[in-house]
């Protein structure tokens, strides 16, 4: 013999809009049950009248085709589908299988007269459905016009706080998100993405990193405050993850590279992430060939100049062969370091340069007290399980976590004192740090590799703009 089975159903857009119970639909149908009768209740919480992809209802049809349910009892026809067909097709399938159908708000008479008024009601359920979700829509987009929180949809490094209404850092996930935006500055997309997962970070939902969702937390602009709503209709303020100049950067960077799958280059360009168009502003890259007698000649070219998508912004820079290029460049950067004073002349920003030691010496100090964080969240966790309040597995899981955001903020310190010993160098003491690479470079004239050289373009922050014409501007002490 079956049981008496309840279905019960809401979606967030009817609790939203009327406040519909989950509870009082069960507590309405049970008032139907005799003493003593068994009863299980189907729940759907969240689910869409709309389709027939329910956990529940399904559950419950599968339960219904072996015979295991001698009666349903419903609040409303509109829970059981708000699709007028998919309510006929339900009602004619359960009946099938031998159940009995009540609604708790309708009386159901499936003779020819009854159908009819039963399709007509499933007819009016299906137009209300679209009504609810057309004002729910312009309710969204209200809000989105008015700089308000209007989609629940969340980004790596935030949560809603749905109490608020407002969006929050999510600690873990934002240090991964400024790690990124670190590494990104001298390494590419894959490159990144295979030390994330070499260190088991893990990304959203607990997968692996590929080059794809690197790329798009590097190019999503809401890292630096301002979260877009509905389309760009409207745009919230959000906590920044990362500075706008670094962001800047970044996308320079991006701009720079091929973000090709890492291996051997064909030809090593000095002057690679280096070199920007004097024409039209955006980055030059190598990689541009031509075959002759004895090999290939390269060259650089700007990337606005190869197959632009809007062919009117095509640039007209010339192409520059890259051993000219790069020859012209060395030989003024020894210049530079031979003479300090004309070095002194030509380094540029030394305010920006004070400014970043600053922003990165503050960027020291949150990290160590985020360091500090994990270490007393490390010994609350432990003092719990020791106390019973947690499982093994929650104590294991909550370590993994605890130690992927402990990796994440070594990285992050790593990378931040590097970048402010660099810039405190260079901001205190430009001339000496070329007359120390000057010396080096004379000692060792022979060991000016293509590896040295960039070495020591790196090290004095070496910028390069060529362009228009044959001109050739090369900077020196360019923090970034």
């Amino acid at each position: 013999m079956g049981v008496t089975a309840i279905y019960a159903r809401v979606s967030t857009d009817e609790q939203a809009e009327h406040g519909t119970s989950l509870d009082e639909q069960v507590r309405l149908c049970r008032q139907r049950v005799a003493d003593g009768e068994a009863v299980e209740p189907f729940v759907d919480a969240g689910q869409s009248g709309t389709t027939l992809d329910r956990p529940q209802l399904q559950h419950l049809l599968q339960r219904a085709r072996r015979h295991e349910i001698a009666r349903l009892l419903v609040y409303d026809p509109d829970r059981l589908s708000r699709n007028a067909a998919h309510l006929l097709l339900l009602v004619d399938e359960l009946r099938a299988a031998g159940v009995a159908i009540e609604f708790v708000n309708f009386t159901a008479d499936l003779s020819p007269d009854g159908r009819l008024l039963f399709t007509v009601r499933g007819a009016i359920s299906e137009f209300e459905a679209y009504r609810i979700k057309q004002r729910m829509y312009s309710g969204k987009q209200a809000r989105a016009r008015a700089n308000r929180v209007a989609s629940g949809t969340c980004i790596f490094g935030y949560r809603l706080n749905r109490a608020t209404k407002a969006w929050e850092e999510e600690p873990r996930e934002a240090e991964v998100v400024r790690l990124l935006f670190e590494w990104a500055v001298d390494a590419g997309t894959w490159e990144i993405a295979g030390r994330l997962n070499a260190q088991g970070v893990p990304a959203r939902f607990g997968g692996r990193w590929s080059q794809s969702s690197v790329i798009g937390i590097l190019r999503n602009a809401t890292y630096t405050g301002r979260m877009p709503q509905m389309g760009g209709l409207g745009a919230v303020a959000v906590p920044p993850l990362v500075a706008q100049t670094q962001y800047d950067r970044v996308q320079a960077a991006l701009r720079g590279r091929l973000n090709r799958p890492p291996g051997r280059a064909r030809h090593p360009y000095l002057l690679t992430g280096r070199l920007t168009c004097g024409l039209c502003g955006r980055s030059m890259c190598g990689g541009y060939g031509r075959p002759t007698g004895t090999g290939t000649t390269t060259y650089y070219g700007c990337t606005a100049r190869a197959k632009p998508a809007d062919p009117g912004s095509r640039c007209g820079n010339r192409y520059w062969r890259s051993d000219a290029l790069d020859a012209l460049v060395w030989e003024r950067v020894l210049a530079f370091v031979a003479d300090p004073a004309a070095f002194r002349e030509a380094a540029v920003a030394p305010a920006a340069g004070d400014a970043l030691v600053a922003e990165l010496q503050a960027q020291r100090q949150t990290l160590a007290r985020d360091a500090e964080r994990v270490h007393a969240q490390r010994e609350r966790v432990v003092r719990g399980f020791r106390r019973g309040l947690l499982s093994e597995e929650d104590l294991a899981r909550q370590q993994r976590e605890m130690d992927a955001e402990a990796r994440v903020l070594e990285q992050r310190a790593e990378s931040v004192e590097a970048r402010w010993r660099a810039a405190a160098l260079r901001a205190e003491d430009l001339g000496g740090a070329a007359e120390a690479i000057g010396r080096i470079v004379a000692d060792a004239p022979g060991l000016q590799t293509a590896e040295v050289r960039r070495s020591v373009l790196a090290a004095l922050g070496v910028r390069v703009t060529a362009g228009p014409a044959d001109s050739v501007r090369v900077r020196v002490g360019v923090i970034g």
